[in-house]
Parts: structure tokens; C-alpha cells; sequence
């Protein structure tokens, strides 16, 4: 009958075993069953022991919580193996329409410089942070050296739908016991059935793994299987009701977390030490698995599911102890998204101001699952009372803060006005009360954006109030919002751009002095961009190096970018190609440094404008080109929007579709105009004049420039109309009679438009003569031009290399020229630039 033993050593089929002796050697291995087939004790038990010992092993447990956490948890596991993949991932933030092709060639691209493994468990959980076909490029990752496993529950589409060479995939039938091996099973934990039993056993578990420990495990106890049906039955029989009062409020006290470790167990339990029955519990149960490595227990899902069930019927007050515990445990280890995630759900609004949300990061505020962003500032700003805000004021300031940065007009102004009153009329130390108030001037003067002065006035004072210092301002936020232009911002009023360089001169040190340096370099930026549009290229050239270098000193990439636009737009006056690619080059390297989204959008609007200069359409970036009504709104910062109507209405221009760009004039030049943008309604015209031109309708063509003309003769902006003179330069001639009786230098403004376009023109061909010769696209060689077009068509490092007979290193140094020389960031943007004829 029974011979019992207990079983030290994981048990696994002949048939898996021969499976898994496969997945030592692949490049990839995916495991996907339902939970409770063994998937995390095949690659814990099996493959991690059989590795060499110099092998890193990096695990990664997905977990339900916000998309926000968890990419940032998937990051930080792949920094483990590639630190610069793992940090610049970082900082691309979550996959989008616009990343992901960037996502996917990193994670293909990942390497190690030693032997390693990631394990992605629980992969159900971050699959849909990204689509399948991110994950299926890690799968396919080209390093030698790298390992993947990813361990899921069913996925739908599948993330590896194949096997073939270097690629393992297990399921169902791969673990699901036969009743043969459920004998060897038992046999194997120390248990002796005969074969009635056994066939018994078989009947009941199916096969399945964890159904199998349990019911022998009641054996063990009492000499015969569960009674309950069911995976939620057995564990209630088996463990659930084994457990004392004490064992049963461990597990529901961390029920909210994925795992935990001793001293946090502690913690919740408000013990200074678990209790040995406890901690004698935690090593024999099987359900609870712990990693020697991290020093963490993970709690088998189907355990915590069952917990957490359990924990949702407990009655309110035993709830609400067990999450402020959570919470607790959270801040005090500084995860502060997580903690202000507990207080939230316990709609406690003290507990989150005073967790100092100024020193937290933009979205990450309020990271939590199914809560919209927006929704939960409201919320928590509609329900803090005044005590609440006296005393956390700067916290309270912060969601203003952000209230506004996020467009909520109403609630900022509603909060604003309440922490007006209360930093005026509550008691409180004065130095304390000018400090607010300081803080409170900042927040404002970010209210009268874009009037350099209001906002300047402000600035200057709020400096003096806080001594010189803010909380609310991250160095490390973008200082234009994703534009690629300091004067497209800042230039509010026709006929004072000289005044705005002046009040941006006077007011930003006062600015960059409570901020550390945040904008460091954008007065200069600006007085490089007003030379360059008045046609000195030269003088822009020196400032916009002085914007760089006072940039470079204080990280400002969006600073950085545009100073890069100022000097590719000069080269292209001057005919330089090297000092255009140079530009393209180093915008590329900043939004790869600062891969932030504001900073790569910045970067493609600068880049695709450049290309526009050069008349190659088809190499703006995609999102710029197709421009669906309303999507550039859902990318960008509404003050960045016009840019990227600008850019649109150029593609449209060089793409011959004047009819789309006269339907969607209307609409940028509205937005324009109420966000006080002379030069986008400079720029509108200018377009609106050449889309009517290409139509034949040079009446309206010759009013529509008119109106440029008169918006660009006050301050002398002669590069809009020069970077257009092809298509404007008849008008020019009808209008040459109007402009000699017109306004005073009418017509010397409209002969230095001709003689910067004419410049211009000269420029454009010289390099595109350069850049676009028979050597090769963007001057790739043959070599060049191969590797990067079979690279955008989707092969990987180690397929190209096959194809062309050449090393993988060799194909990744091709990759790196051709994505320098032309400018991309991803294969998906490659393979736009090399949509023309390849080399001859």
C-alpha cells in the first residue's frame, strides 16, 4: 500500500526531460499552459540548474498593476543583462504606435557580454504592454550570447506560433502528465499506489501538475485523496483549512503583492520576526516558492488568486488595516506610485499628500491600472479638504501643478484659487507663506504661456519669494513640450519679436535659477533662430553653438535638438553636407540619449523638416506624413501641434496633394492663432499661397501671400517665404508693383526673399548632389545599402548575415552608418528613407 518518503527534488517526465534537454541549446524557449502545469518549476528546477555557472540569470515575474509599472519592472530586468538597452528602453517609455519599431529593434538587438538567460514569468501579464510583434523581436534576438524564456498562460495571438530552429515552444501536451508517469509522480514524492490507486489519481488531477501535489499531499496526511473537486476545492481542503487563524491572516495580509520577503512579511504583520510556525509553513509549502537570489517568496498564482478572493469577503475594517499596511510598506521603501495606489483605493487623500508629490515624475504620479490619469487628479483634488492642503501645501501646488499641465482648466483653476486663499489667510511662518506664494507665482506665470514677459514678471518675483528655489520643476522635462522650435513658441506678437529676445534674456536666469538650469540655452536658441530667419546664417550659426553649449551643460535635450535644426537649416543655406548630417546625426544621438517622448517627437518634426528642404517627402517620419485629423493631438503637447501641422502642410506641398492642405488649413491656422503663433500663421499662409498656386487659382494664391508678407515685413522674417521661393516666386512679380507703393521697404524685403531663396535653392541642390549620388542613398555603399534594406524588410542581424555572407558584427557596424548617415532611429523608419532607387 503506502510507502511514503518525502520528495526533496522536482519531478519531470522522461518525455519532458528530452524536451528540455532541447532548450538548454535554443536561442528561445516559450512555455504557455494554464497555471498549475509546473511551467515555473521547469525553468527554476531544469534549465537553471543544467546552466554553467558563469551564467547570468536574470527572472522577471509579470504582476497585475499599472502598464506604467510594469514596463518600468521589464526595463530594469533587461538592464540586468544590456544596461544601455535596458536604460534607453526606459526611457522610451511604454510601447506606442510611435516607439515601437525603436522597441523592437533594441529588445532584437539586446547582448550581454557573458553568457545569460531572461526569464519572463507570469508573461501574461506584460504581453499586452506591447504588441506581439515587439516580443516576437526579443524572441528573435540576434545575440549569441542571450538566452529568452518566456513562461505565460495562454496568449491570444500567440507570441510564437512556430518552432524552428533555436526556437522551443512547450505546451499543454508537453507537460500534462500521462497516467503512467502520474505512477512515477508518486513514486517519485515517496508515495507507493497500486495501480487501481493510481489510475484513481490520474482520474481525479488529469494530469495536472499542482492538482497532482495536492491530492498527494493529502495522502500523505491521511492515507487517501481530497474529497473536493475543483483547483479552488482542493486548495480550500487541502491548504486553506490546514492553516491556523494566524497562518490564514499572513497569506490574506499579502495577498496584495505579486511576492514579498521576510522582513516585509514582518512588516505587515507588525511583528519584529515571523513566528518559527510560520516561517516553518513558508519553506514546506509547495505553493510558495522562494528565490534564494532575490530573497523574495512568490506565491503560486493559482494560491494568490484563491487568497485574493478570500481577501475581497473579509469585512471592511480587516480590508482597510491590511492595505494601509501595504501602503505603509510602500512609502517607507520610497515606492511611491505603489503606496499613493493603496491610499487611493482607500480613498484616503491625506496619506497622499503627504507623500510629497512634488518630488515625484510627471505621469508617474498616479500610476495605477484602470484609473485614467486625469480622472484620478480630479478626483483627489475635489476631495481634499483645506485642513488636508495646509498641511501639505507644496503637495496640494504640485496637483495644481499638474492639473494644468494636463489641460484641466477647471479643476486648476478651482485649486488654485483655494490655495491662493489659504496661503494668504492661514496662519503660518511668513518666511513659510512667501515661500508658497513663490511657489504658487511659478504655477501662474505657467499659466500665461506664451507672453514672455507676464510669465517673466512672475518668475522674477516667485524667485525672490522661494530664495531661489522650486520643487515643482523636473531638470530632466522637456523645456519646449516637444517643439522643435524656441521662436515658433515664444515669438506671440507681430512687430515685437526684438522685445520677446529682450524679455527672454531678462526673465529666463531668474527662471533657471529656481530650476537648477531647466531650459539652460533657450535665450540664445532664440536669438539664433530669429537671426536665421531674418537670412544671417552665420551670426545663427555662433549663437546657436552658444545654445548648444550652455544646453550640453545642464542636459536639456529639447534645447539640444533645436539648436541642431538651427544649424542643419544654416547648412542648408550654405550648400554644407556634412554639417547637415552632422545635425541629422547628433539630433538622432540626443533622442536616443534622452529618449523621453517629447524629445523624440521634437527630433522626427526637426528631422522630417529638414527632409522637406531637400524635396524628399517620403523621408519625413510616417506619423507626420499620414497626420489622421485629431492624431497629432493624441502625440503631442497642444503647444507642439503647430509645428506639426507645419511639417504636414510641407509634405502635402512636395507630395502634390494641395486639396488635402487647403481642407485642413482652416483648423491649424485656428489653433495657431489661440495659442498666439505669428510665425505657424506665417508659415500657413506661405503654404495656403503655394497649395493655391499648384491648384492654378493665383488670385488666391497671390491674397494668401499677401497676407505672409504682412506678417513678415514688421520683423523681418524673410526665411518662411525663401524656403518656399519655388513655388511663390511669380507672385513675387505680381505683387512687385504694390509692394514699390506700399509699405516703407516692401519692396527690398521682397528682393533679399528672392536673393535668400535663391541661396536656398543653391544649398538644397548642392547636397542633395551630394547626398543622393550614384554612390548610394545618403551616401551608403553597396554594402551599406544591402545590410539597411534587408534590415527594414525585417530580418534579423543573424538572417542578414546569412543572406550576405558576412559576420553578425559586421552587419551590425552597416546598421550603425546606416542609421547615421540617414537619419532613422528604427527599421520602420529606415525603410521609409530607402524607398527610392538603390545604388547603382
Amino acid at each position: 500500500m503506502a510507502r511514503q518518503r518525502p520528495a526533496d527534488t522536482p519531478y519531470f517526465s522522461a518525455r519532458l526531460k528530452n524536451r528540455l534537454r532541447e532548450a538548454l541549446t535554443m536561442r528561445s524557449v516559450l512555455i504557455e499552459a494554464p497555471s498549475g502545469y509546473g511551467k515555473t518549476t521547469v525553468v527554476q528546477n531544469y534549465i537553471h540548474p543544467h546552466l554553467p555557472r558563469d551564467t547570468a540569470w536574470v527572472r522577471h515575474v509579470g504582476a497585475e498593476e499599472s502598464p506604467q509599472a510594469a514596463w518600468r519592472r521589464f526595463c530594469q530586468a533587461v538592464r540586468k543583462i544590456d544596461e544601455p538597452t535596458g536604460r534607453t528602453l526606459l526611457g522610451l517609455g511604454l510601447p506606442d504606435e510611435d516607439n515601437a519599431g525603436d522597441v523592437a529593434a533594441l529588445l532584437r538587438e539586446m547582448d550581454s557580454a557573458q553568457p545569460a538567460w531572461l526569464v519572463l514569468d507570469d508573461f501574461q501579464h506584460i504581453a499586452p504592454l506591447a504588441p506581439m510583434a515587439v516580443w516576437k523581436a526579443l524572441l528573435e534576438h540576434d545575440s549569441p550570447l542571450v538566452r529568452v524564456a518566456v513562461v505565460t498562460r495562454a496568449l491570444e495571438p500567440c507570441v510564437m506560433p512556430y518552432e524552428k530552429s533555436g526556437y522551443l515552444r512547450l505546451d499543454v501536451a508537453d507537460l500534462r502528465l500521462t497516467e503512467g508517469e502520474t505512477r512515477e509522480y508518486a513514486a517519485h514524492a515517496g508515495i507507493t499506489l497500486a495501480e487501481e490507486e493510481a489510475a484513481e489519481l490520474h482520474r481525479r488531477a488529469e494530469g495536472w501538475m499542482i492538482a497532482l501535489a495536492l491530492h498527494l499531499r493529502r495522502w500523505r496526511e491521511t492515507g487517501g485523496f481530497a474529497a473536493a473537486s475543483g483547483l479552488e476545492g482542493l486548495l480550500r481542503d487541502v491548504i486553506w483549512n490546514g492553516l491556523d487563524d494566524a497562518g490564514r491572516d499572513f497569506l490574506l495580509r499579502l495577498s496584495p503583492f505579486e511576492c514579498f520577503s521576510s522582513r516585509q512579511a514582518s512588516f505587515l504583520l507588525d511583528r519584529d520576526h515571523l513566528p518559527r510556525k510560520t516561517m516553518t509553513a513558508l519553506q514546506r509549502n509547495a505553493l510558495l516558492r522562494f528565490d534564494a537570489a532575490q530573497g523574495l517568496y512568490y506565491p503560486h498564482s493559482t494560491l494568490l488568486e484563491f487568497t485574493r478572493k478570500a481577501f475581497a469577503q473579509l469585512p471592511d475594517a480587516r480590508q482597510r488595516a491590511a492595505l494601509y499596511a501595504a501602503g505603509g510598506w510602500c512609502a517607507a521603501e520610497g515606492d511611491w506610485e505603489a503606496a499613493i495606489s493603496f491610499y487611493y483605493r482607500l480613498r484616503d487623500f491625506e496619506r497622499i499628500l503627504s507623500l510629497d508629490l512634488a518630488g515625484m515624475e510627471g505621469n508617474r504620479l498616479l500610476d495605477m491600472p484602470d484609473v485614467p490619469y486625469t480622472t484620478a487628479l480630479a478626483d483627489i483634488a475635489a476631495n481634499c479638504t483645506r485642513g488636508m492642503k495646509l498641511r501639505h501645501p507644496v503637495s496640494a501646488i504640485q496637483l495644481a501643478f499638474e492639473l494644468l499641465s494636463q489641460g484641466c482648466y477647471e479643476e486648476f483653476g478651482a485649486l488654485f484659487a483655494d490655495m491662493t486663499e489659504l496661503v494668504e489667510t492661514a496662519p503660518m511662518p511668513e518666511p513659510r507663506r512667501d515661500y508658497l506664494r513663490g511657489e504658487l507665482l511659478l504655477v501662474e506665470a505657467f499659466s500665461r504661456y506664451n507672453d514672455i514677459a507676464e510669465m517673466g514678471r512672475r518668475m522674477h518675483r516667485a524667485s525672490e519669494l522661494t530664495g531661489g528655489r522650486t520643487a515643482l520643476v523636473a531638470l530632466d522635462n522637456s523645456w519646449t513640450f516637444g517643439n522643435a522650435s524656441v521662436l515658433f513658441m515664444y515669438h506671440s506678437e507681430t512687430g515685437r519679436l526684438d522685445g520677446e529676445c529682450a524679455d527672454m534674456k531678462t526673465y529666463c536666469p531668474y527662471y533657471f535659477a529656481m530650476t537648477q538650469g531647466h531650459g539652460s540655452g533657450a535665450p540664445e536658441l532664440m536669438e539664433a533662430e530669429c537671426l536665421l530667419y531674418r537670412g544671417d546664417a552665420a551670426m545663427a550659426q555662433v549663437h546657436a553653438c552658444k545654445a548648444r553649449h550652455e544646453a550640453a551643460l545642464r542636459g536639456q535635450a529639447s534645447i539640444l535638438i533645436g539648436a541642431e535644426f538651427v544649424l542643419g537649416r544654416a547648412a542648408m543655406l550654405r550648400g554644407d553636407a556634412d554639417a547637415l548630417v552632422d545635425a541629422l546625426d547628433a539630433m538622432t544621438a540626443i533622442a536616443n540619449a534622452h529618449p523621453q517622448k517629447t524629445n523624440r517627437m521634437a527630433a522626427d518634426m526637426a528631422r522630417s523638416y529638414l527632409m522637406s528642404l531637400l524635396d524628399r517627402p517620403h523621408h519625413m517620419a510616417e506619423w507626420l506624413r499620414e497626420g489622421a485629423p485629431g492624431a497629432f493631438t493624441k502625440r503631442l503637447f497642444t503647444p507642439a501641434v503647430p509645428f506639426a501641422n507645419l511639417c504636414r502642410a510641407r509634405y502635402l506641398l512636395l507630395a502634390g496633394k494641395p486639396e488635402i492642405l487647403l481642407g485642413e488649413h482652416d483648423a491649424a491656422m485656428g489653433l495657431a492663432a489661440a495659442l498666439r503663433y505669428p510665425l505657424a500663421l506665417l508659415h500657413g499662409h506661405v503654404h495656403n499661397a503655394a497649395a493655391w498656386m499648384l491648384r492654378g487659382e493665383r488670385t488666391m494664391a497671390a491674397s494668401a501671400l499677401q497676407q505672409a508678407m504682412d506678417m513678415a515685413l514688421p520683423d523681418g522674417l524673410l526665411l518662411p517665404l525663401a524656403e518656399n521661393h519655388a513655388c511663390i516666386a511669380p507672385l513675387l512679380e505680381d505683387l512687385a508693383p504694390s509692394m514699390a507703393s506700399g509699405a516703407s521697404g516692401a519692396s527690398g524685403f521682397a528682393a533679399s526673399v528672392r536673393a535668400l531663396g535663391q541661396r536656398m535653392e543653391e544649398g538644397r541642390k548642392a547636397i542633395a548632389d551630394r547626398l543622393y549620388s550614384p554612390r548610394g542613398v545618403f551616401g551608403l555603399s553597396r554594402r551599406e545599402y544591402e545590410t539597411a534594406s534587408l534590415a527594414a524588410q525585417g530580418l534579423s542581424n543573424t538572417e542578414i548575415a546569412g543572406q550576405l555572407f558576412l559576420s553578425p558584427n559586421t552587419v551590425k557596424t552597416h546598421l550603425k552608418t546606416a542609421y547615421r548617415k540617414t537619419g532613422a532611429t528604427s527599421r520602420t523608419a529606415l525603410r521609409q528613407m530607402l524607398r527610392q532607387t538603390p545604388p547603382q
